[in-house]
């Protein structure tokens, strides 16, 4: 086995390192990509792939030094640009992060992943409508980067735009209807605007889930307004489409945006 892994190349490590990171063998990842640096140190898929699962694990130094020794290597690289965008997000190194992300679409104007931590910087600066475009446009680039979609709900909140808020919250529960945070805030956005048949829809189907928080959301309706007891009934399923009615002005409490996605690897 030993002689066979001597025989392989950098790619062909880098490639079932790969493979290894799809499946969530980390630790194995790790290993393929040190052998694939050992045969080329100069593969940058490697080094980026390398920082993505260290990324992954937790280690954010190691993670940054491997994308910055990418980045040295091939400095146009925008999935590195993103990548180490988003770690210094993590270390809330906001204008490194900012000035990483935008040098990301300017390489690659369809990196749905730096529009994403444009926005969550924007959000952290509490520019809600700068926020709200560059999540709208990461979740156009990328339809399944939920994370925009949700961060996308939680900027229109912080507007008090509720109405837009409840479209984006259940179109992303229609992808991901076990999603707890987008069944609260679709919730509470519903009664914030006075949808209360909605409101109580999904609050059973939150007792239902049994998604902590549900109650203090259900405490938000109206007194008097009845609820359903059904912890025990079956969830219903969310209305695709929503009627347009004046928006509350009433505060909802603000969400920060999701979890940024995973650095981007590299085949």
């Amino acid at each position: 086995m030993a002689g066979l892994m001597a025989c392989h190349s950098a790619q062909e490590f880098n490639r079932q390192g790969y493979e290894k990171a799809t499946a969530g063998k980390f630790d194995e990842a790790v290993a393929r990509y040190q052998k694939a640096l050992q045969k080329d140190p100069g593969l940058v898929a490697a080094h980026n792939n390398l920082g993505a699962v260290y990324l992954q694990k937790g280690d954010l130094d190691r993670a940054q030094a491997e994308f910055e020794t990418a980045l040295r290597l091939e400095p146009d690289r925008s999935e590195t640009l993103s990548n180490l965008g988003l770690i210094l997000l993590k270390k809330e190194d906001y204008p490194g992060a900012k000035s990483r992300f935008q040098e990301a679409t300017i390489h690659n104007p369809r990196n749905a992943a730096a529009f994403n931590g444009l926005g969550e910087i924007a959000f952290h600066e509490k520019k809600f409508d700068q926020a709200a475009e560059n999540f709208t446009a990461a979740f156009n680039l990328n339809p399944h980067l939920y994370s925009a979609l949700s961060n996308l709900g939680a900027a229109l909140s912080e507007q008090h735009n509720y109405e837009k808020a409840l479209n984006v919250y259940m179109r992303l529960l229609q992808a991901q209807p076990q999603n707890p945070q987008a069944l609260l805030n679709a919730a509470a956005c519903a009664i914030l605007i006075r949808k209360y048949d909605l409101a109580q829809n999904l609050i059973q189907r939150g007792r239902y889930q049994k998604v902590p928080g549900i109650e203090r959301v259900a405490s938000m309706m109206p007194t008097g307004m009845p609820l359903p007891s059904g912890a025990a009934a079956s969830p219903q399923p969310a209305p695709a489409n929503l009627s347009t009615q004046p928006a509350s002005t009433a505060p909802l409490s603000s969400q920060p945006p999701a979890a940024s996605p995973p650095a981007a690897p590299a085949k």
